[in-house]
């Protein structure tokens, strides 16, 4: 599997210790087909500071 999408996000999260990255709508069919597989995806987090 090669690169899928690049994008900028929030973090945001909705208790329980877990966080949430908000998919821009552009992007959500694509992983979404990933999601419904159950297909594992690396994620890189980069970050201005």
């Amino acid at each position: 599997m090669g690169l899928v999408a690049v994008f900028r996000a929030r973090l945001s999260s909705h208790g329980g210790g877990r966080l949430i990255i908000y998919i821009p709508k552009e992007l959500q069919p694509k992983l979404r087909e990933y999601y419904e597989k159950g297909v594992e995806l690396d994620v890189h987090i980069y970050a201005e500071d």
